[in-house]
């Protein structure tokens, strides 16, 4: 879902330079979103129908310029996997001003209503943290 908002957010916004993509430090690869998360993201606009599941490798973190994650027990494992990339991984909740450190709990194996409070905590935070990722983007260019 993360992902899909960020999208949705550069695409109404004009950005087009920044490439987001997701994968999970525990999901298992090749799976299609739940229909809770299908349900909440279409209720939304944002359209998640073409994703498909994969592992997070070490050449996924050594390319990336931002890791965000949404538990400590995601930070955790990432950090052990590749421990020089300590700086460029956060907890969602975390990065950036006014960042709270606090986790934002994965919905699978939840009910629709959970899904529906994990996207707004996804979006509340994309939301926040969005000036800044432009902000970097732009001095990554220069």
């Amino acid at each position: 879902m993360a992902e899909g908002i960020l999208k949705n957010l550069l695409r109404k916004n004009g950005v087009t330079d920044i490439i987001v993509s997701s994968a999970g430090t525990f999901a298992p690869s090749g799976m299609k979103p739940t229909n809770y998360a299908l349900m909440t993201t279409i209720e939304r606009g944002v359209d998640i129908t073409q994703h498909i599941s994969r592992v997070l490798t070490e050449r996924m973190i050594n390319e990336s310029d931002l890791v965000f994650v949404m538990e400590y027990e995601h930070l955790n494992s990432i950090q052990k996997l590749v421990p020089d990339a300590k700086g460029k991984i956060y907890l969602l909740k975390a990065f950036g001003e006014n960042g709270r450190g606090e986790e934002i709990a994965d919905p699978i194996g939840y009910d629709l209503d959970f899904y529906r409070r994990c996207y707004q905590d996804l979006e509340n935070e994309i939301r926040r943290i969005f000036p800044e990722i432009l902000k970097m983007a732009d001095q990554s260019q220069a």
